[in-house]
């Protein structure tokens, strides 16, 4: 989207009104990038292709959840705020909100912004 990075605004505890990346669980018999691709299209109303694995992470220890953070590309559908979410927007990363709700989340955006200026750099 332009050099940004796609965030929503959670109404939900825990950390109400902080943005936070799209995300969520996988369902039975799905692989993890086509629950990664429903759990974007549930949140932001965006259909989208997922290209890469980012990252794979545990949010802390004695907890027992692995995440996984894909990239994706928007291939259809509107930006929207799904149930889960009360806001839905595209970030640049001088605009990025102060209130992300994850420090991990906080972690892989500050990297793929990052990565994203290296690339850029690159050419």
């Amino acid at each position: 989207m332009d050099g940004g990075i796609v965030l929503v605004k959670r109404n939900a505890e825990p950390f109400v009104n902080d943005w936070c990346l799209p995300g969520g669980f996988i369902e039975a018999a799905e692989h993890p990038a086509e629950s990664a691709a429903r759990e974007v299209f549930e949140e932001t109303g965006l259909e989208v292709q997922v290209s890469r694995l980012l990252d794979a992470s545990a949010p802390g220890r004695g907890i027992n959840v692995v995440i996984l953070f894909y990239e994706a590309l928007p291939v259809g559908g509107n930006l929207i705020a799904g149930d889960d979410a009360s806001d839905a927007r595209v970030f640049k990363q001088h605009e990025l909100p102060s209130n992300i709700a994850f420090d991990l989340h906080r972690q892989i955006i500050h990297r793929w912004f990052e990565k994203a200026a290296e690339r850029e750099r690159s050419r």
